[in-house]
């Protein structure tokens, strides 16, 4: 891909792209002072949106006339004008997205004929890229990428009071109580702090005790208690 997506809209039958500045991450953080100590105690950290440069170029293949080049010009104002925002994909890196993007600002065309020209700023509320959709149905697996991503699980209960999936080895335990017949469908959305029985919200079976855990990059062991059948689907994520 030479162009970039955005918001849906592919911009590679009108124009090329290229990214021309892409910041690199920076790191903000939450502090308070403490007296008798110089400048301050960290609280908390997390990564701010960040934004992107883009050089748009006109290539349509042909030569526009000046009604088609109006016509060309207004289709993609009309697709970088997205009041919500949307899904950014990159020319320098097609296989993951961002989410979340937001066109902040945009410079006039350099020149009004084929070879037009201008540049877009993207600002990315959501800075960590995420790759394909994967579906693991096996306990054990490799997570890629280089940041945590939050899973999705679902599952088939066995009779019984509970179901219950676990990672080992960082502690993390997430339970559901309830009374199972055995073959309901259990959907617990870590990313949405979310839990389903048969479709019906259950966030009140969560158990006090239980997180909505992260997958980590690296290998990952999961345990899966009280179900017949079970998936974990998660987004590799990167920084």
């Amino acid at each position: 891909m030479s162009s970039i997506v955005y918001a849906g809209n592919d911009f590679s039958e009108i124009c090329s792209a290229q990214v021309i500045e892409d910041a690199a991450h920076e790191v903000g953080a939450e502090f308070v002072e403490v007296p008798g100590r110089a400048g301050g105690a960290v609280i908390s950290t997390y990564v701010p949106p960040m934004d992107v440069r883009v050089r748009l170029f006109l290539d349509p293949g042909f030569h526009p006339d000046v009604v088609q080049l109006s016509e060309m010009q207004h289709k993609l104002r009309s697709w970088l004008c997205v009041p919500g925002g949307g899904t950014l994909v990159l020319p320098d890196d097609p296989e993951r997205e961002y989410r979340d993007a937001l066109l902040i600002g945009a410079s006039t065309w350099l020149r009004l004929f084929e070879s037009g020209e201008c540049e877009v700023t993207f600002t990315l509320f959501d800075p960590i890229a995420y790759g394909a959709l994967r579906v693991e149905r096996e306990a054990s697996f490799t997570v890629g990428g280089t940041w945590p991503t939050l899973p999705v699980f679902r599952l088939v209960a066995a009779a019984g009071s509970a179901v219950q999936v676990s990672c080992p080895a960082a502690g993390e335990v997430l339970c559901i109580e309830n009374a199972f017949a055995g073959g309901e469908a259990v959907v617990i959305d870590c990313a949405e702090e979310r839990v389903w029985i048969d479709g019906e919200d259950a966030r009140d079976c969560v158990t006090l005790e239980s997180d909505f855990f992260a997958l980590q990059p690296g290998g990952c062991e999961l345990s899966f208690v009280g179900c017949t059948s079970f998936e974990t689907r998660f987004r590799e994520r990167w920084a």
